[in-house]
């Protein structure tokens, strides 16, 4: 402090000025330089601000159109998805005409007409690939197992039987778990073991399996009505379910359906137990329109249909001629 004042004050003696003078003259200059240092800083601050704010806008609305762009290729996406679920429905159909095709053709191709065809079984000894009829990513086979429980398995990455049978039924049960309380009252105990079989072919043990079940939970009482390959088959194959529609018979008509119920004869097995002079007493009955038509293949027919033997059902009736044996 002491040499800052006797600086000043040689300074003042050699300009010839008052020691205050050149004091104010100093503390003002420093002041102008500090308030020019100060507003270029404050300048580069606002250029570099406006730099920043503009690049913000370009960003923000470079993102905007990153967000549209998203947007149009999920929608593309989603689009592309349906048309391949429809372009896979449609190759299901054909696959699965081609399969009904070929199984009422086997017969003339293998030169028999009487063969069997039931749980995977064809003509004459031959095979038909119910995976192909039924088509391996429709999970619905199972047991339990509706269109939405089918839709929360396939977003699991679970799309065929295959893919089923390899999981664990508490990891099942933890998916189901998750998916919310409308999910979590159904038992994947059995699914696994269902989808295991089909994925094997072994029809005949997923069809008693199921006919053991309620609903994909074990039953100890079991169940005689067709199971769900059954009703399945059944509908691929054009055929009713319903056990009182008794038109499914090749041979019988509406008139000659109405004239057996009001005989009493109103469901496929009681059709399938009548005796043949029973069923010729009720047409004779009837009058002289129905005594032409033959009851000698009605019960046979209406037992596979009690039984859910479709395959051998279509494959039978293709071997008759308006419901008659030819032979």
């Amino acid at each position: 402090m002491l040499l800052n004042t006797f600086f000043l004050q040689d300074a003042a003696t050699a300009l010839g000025l008052p020691c205050w003078l050149l004091w104010a003259l100093c503390s003002l200059g420093a002041f102008l330089l500090g308030l020019l240092l100060g507003w270029w800083l404050w300048a580069e601050y606002r250029r570099r601000a406006a730099e920043l704010e503009e690049e913000l806008k370009n960003l923000r609305i470079k993102y905007g159109e990153l967000e549209k762009d998203y947007a149009s290729l999920k929608y593309q996406i989603e689009e592309v998805n349906k048309e391949n679920s429809s372009l896979r429905a449609a190759l299901h159909a054909c696959d699965s005409d081609k399969v009904v095709l070929k199984t009422k053709l086997a017969k003339y191709e293998e030169g028999e007409a009487g063969g069997a065809l039931v749980a995977g079984r064809g003509v004459s000894g031959g095979t038909v690939d119910y995976g192909a009829l039924l088509g391996q990513e429709n999970l619905q086979v199972v047991e339990g197992i509706g269109p939405k429980i089918e839709e929360l398995l396939k977003q699991n990455n679970i799309k065929t039987w295959s893919d089923l049978a390899a999981w664990g039924v508490d990891d099942l049960k933890e998916i189901l778990e998750n998916a919310g309380p409308n999910f979590r009252i159904h038992d994947p105990h059995s699914w696994p073991k269902q989808a295991l079989l089909a994925a094997e072919n072994h029809w005949t043990e997923l069809i008693a399996l199921q006919k053991s079940l309620d609903a994909g939970k074990d039953s100890e009482t079991g169940d005689e009505t067709p199971s769900k390959v059954e009703k399945m088959i059944a509908k691929l194959l054009g055929f009713s379910t319903n056990h009182g529609d008794l038109k499914i018979v090749e041979g019988i008509g509406p008139k000659i359906e109405q004239l057996l119920k009001a005989a009493g004869i109103n469901t496929w097995s009681d059709l399938a137990k009548a005796p043949l002079d029973r069923l010729k007493e009720v047409l004779a009955d009837g009058g002289e329109a129905f005594r032409l038509a033959d009851p000698a293949t009605w019960s046979k027919q209406a037992q596979l249909a009690a039984n859910g033997k479709w395959g051998e059902l279509s494959a039978y009736q293709e071997f008759l001629d308006g419901g008659k044996d030819p032979e």
